[in-house]
């Protein structure tokens, strides 16, 4: 057989149909149609879980899943991206496409470190060890809300921080402020503090001030006898709950203008305002003299007897000492005694030298053959001193220069009440976002300052007041 001649034992190919010519007919339409359905399905997942930006491990991870609907995918994409900024947020900050500003020595998240870091600033101190310090308020700014231009706008593609959204930075600052104004106000001088009954209570529901009486002195119960039930009356007092408060404005041109110091300023100057409103809310209530639940003032000369107009002298302290030791209890006619007996001088700035010779001095004051001065506590002259400086009240507020009070120990006698809700300090709030509310508007971030609390009197037997002419 030549070379030429066809080995017809030699299977022969199929033939091939042309480019673009027509497929031959296919047995399961509904099944080719499937595959295909499939194999777009896949492809589709690869390209959104490829173009996703994650780690090849969560990837591999992503494509051994099987999720019913794209939604599913994007959920799980995102859930994974959560993840992976949470593990990463605590090893590097990075702004932009500067280098990473520094590695987390204590523990703390980026976020966590960029607080810190603005706690420290506020209070014009280093930040701990390992946590690189923010050279002001614009760098925060920028931080947090990825607008270098300073438009008021976030741009969370410019945010390298994990878990910053368009409220952070209103919060941070709030937070910030918050704890430096509680430190601040803890630090101011409360006058008050020892002269009124302070409570925390759970609603702003109207307080009352209950005062018992009427049980006087308690019967002999004899050998083997019986018990006599007890009577006993109330009078009741009531104060309501008070909404003190306001907003700072951050404004964007402080921000721009990297004025830290004002920003820096902000928590003295809140704790200065609610100081002064509770100050003023305290002092108020002996110069209004407000009328009682038994229709009358609470100093009152007939009805309640502990109204005077004597000039404070050792004399006069005397007189108004015995007679705040002969009140008697409520509805019984029992002298109270030394539950009324005054503790403290409340006196304005002007009489606060006559107050302190008054209960300090060894001889009575203003007599010539310095008799003993049996008011005076401690032997010596510097423990003399020492008490009388803790039983003088000197009230900043009141503008009278001759007016003064005697008061009874609250633990003894309470005479005024002072009741807080959501704390005995002042709360700042964050009101507003970088993309709403006034910093859209206005081009404000407004940190906002609350206080509730209620103030009234309690009981008028322990105190006594001296209204001086002129």
């Amino acid at each position: 057989m030549s070379d030429e001649t066809p080995d017809l034992a030699a299977p022969v190919p199929s033939p091939q149909p042309a480019i673009g010519s027509p497929r031959s007919p296919i047995q399961d339409p509904e099944s080719e149609i499937q595959t295909w359905a499939l194999a777009l399905r896949d492809t589709v997942a690869d390209t959104l879980i490829a173009t996703s930006g994650l780690p090849q491990a969560t990837q591999s991870f992503l494509r051994a899943g099987h999720f019913a609907t794209p939604g599913d995918l994007r959920d799980a994409i995102q859930a994974q991206r959560d993840l992976v900024a949470q593990l990463h947020a605590d090893q590097v900050v990075q702004v932009g496409p500067t280098p990473p500003r520094g590695s987390i020595t204590l523990g703390r998240t980026g976020l966590e470190q960029v607080e810190s870091a603005f706690a420290a600033l506020l209070q014009g101190m280093s930040p701990p060890a390992g946590i690189a310090p923010l050279g002001g308020i614009r760098e925060l700014y920028h931080l947090l809300s990825g607008d270098y231009e300073m438009t008021g706008v976030f741009h969370p593609d410019r945010v390298y921080l994990a878990n910053v959204t368009t409220s952070t930075m209103a919060g941070l600052v709030a937070n910030a402020l918050n704890k430096l104004v509680v430190n601040s106000f803890q630090t101011y001088p409360r006058w008050w503090d020892p002269l009124v009954l302070q409570m925390d209570f759970a609603t702003l529901q109207q307080i009352k001030w209950i005062t018992l009486g009427g049980v006087g002195e308690l019967p002999t119960v004899p050998e083997g006898g019986a018990y006599t039930e007890l009577t006993w009356d109330d009078r009741t007092e009531t104060a309501d709950f008070v909404k003190k408060g306001g907003y700072l404005g951050i404004t964007i041109e402080t921000i721009d203008k990297d004025d830290t110091g004002k920003v820096r300023s902000a928590p003295r100057a809140l704790a200065q305002a609610a100081w002064l409103t509770l100050s003023k809310a305290i002092a108020g209530i002996f110069t209004s003299n407000p009328a009682m639940s038994d229709g009358y003032a609470l100093f009152h000369t007939a009805q309640h007897g502990n109204l005077g107009s004597s000039a404070l002298s050792w004399s006069t302290y005397v007189s108004t000492r015995t007679a705040m030791m002969k009140q008697t209890e409520l509805n019984s006619g029992e002298r109270l005694g030394a539950l009324t007996r005054p503790y403290y001088l409340v006196v304005p700035i002007d009489l606060e030298m006559t107050a302190m010779q008054i209960l300090a001095s060894e001889g009575q004051p203003g007599t010539g053959d310095n008799n003993v001065n049996p008011l005076a506590e401690g032997n010596e002259h510097d423990s003399r001193l020492a008490a009388a400086r803790s039983r003088v009240i000197t009230c900043p507020i009141w503008t009278d220069a001759t007016d003064w009070v005697a008061a009874a120990h609250p633990n003894l006698y309470p005479t005024i009440g002072l009741g807080y809700r959501y704390g005995r300090t002042p709360e700042v709030f964050s009101v507003a976002s970088p993309t709403a509310g006034l910093m859209f508007t206005n081009d404000t971030l407004p940190v906002k300052v609350r206080f509730f609390y209620a103030t009234g009197p309690i009981d008028y037997r322990g105190l006594y007041k001296h209204v001086v002419a002129g």
